[in-house]
């Protein structure tokens, strides 16, 4: 009689533990997706949580257009231009650029300004002089020297700092820049300023080689949008143009 109860007992553990073992798997898939819900898929959200303001666009017809090969200005695309730091640049620039030069010194950091507005003469006279030296120390084709130079000195036209947007930041430095903190105290608070790196990786449209010293200024706004959607300035305008 006892090894009959025992057989039974056993027979209902044999039941009762998968579904048991089934009931916490089950318990455990739903709040492991909740939690993917909550965190990891927060992540990828697909807007801004602040709606982007597109009015801004009509102020500078610069402000959000991405100049290279594709889409170049012509030499009569002069945009309005003040004084700032030593440097000409856009009105919308000025304040913002002073303001972070300002902040960054009392961070102990001491930002060189070194570049503003290029005009189409300037950026011509750059570009054929830096395929002019290239072909003399490489010894190089004149389309090997113009592919190789256009990825960091654009052709005349095909330059961002001829919207007066762009502006050139460095330090004195014994290395790179991209290796000082002041460049890490820069990526972290720019968007704070309205800047965005420009050219973040070796992917950028138009071919534009990675560039640690270039910011276009777009606005507080746009420039948080573009960090919490962690889009680059290109990438975030072709999000803007499908909306």
């Amino acid at each position: 009689m006892r090894e009959e109860n025992h057989l039974e007992t056993q027979r209902a553990l044999m039941v009762i533990l998968p579904l048991l073992m089934l009931a916490v798997l089950a318990v455990g898939v739903f709040f492991g997706y909740k939690y993917y819900l909550t965190t990891i898929g927060n992540r990828s959200a697909s807007a801004p949580s602040e709606p982007v303001n597109t009015d801004e666009l009509l102020e500078n017809p610069l402000f959000l257009r991405a100049v290279n090969s594709a889409s170049p200005l012509s030499g009569n695309d002069v945009p309005e231009l003040v004084e700032s730091c030593g440097i000409m640049i856009s009105p919308e620039v000025a304040p913002a650029l002073e303001r972070l030069v300002s902040d960054g010194r009392r961070e102990g950091f001491e930002f060189l300004v070194q570049q503003g507005y290029i005009s189409y003469e300037e950026q011509s006279e750059r570009y054929d002089k830096a395929v002019k030296d290239y072909r003399k120390k490489n010894s190089s084709s004149l389309v090997m020297a113009e592919a190789h130079v256009k990825r960091e000195i654009p052709r005349a036209g095909e330059s961002e700092q001829q919207t007066g947007l762009v502006v050139h930041l460095t330090v004195r430095t014994d290395g790179k820049f991209v290796d000082t903190p002041a460049y890490a105290w820069l990526l972290r608070n720019c968007v704070d300023y309205g800047f965005v790196l420009r050219y973040p990786d070796n992917e950028n449209t138009g071919g534009m080689a990675f560039n640690s010293h270039l910011f276009r200024y777009v606005g507080t706004e746009y420039a948080r949008n573009m960090r919490e959607l962690d889009m680059s300035f290109d990438a975030f305008i072709h999000y803007l143009a499908a909306q």
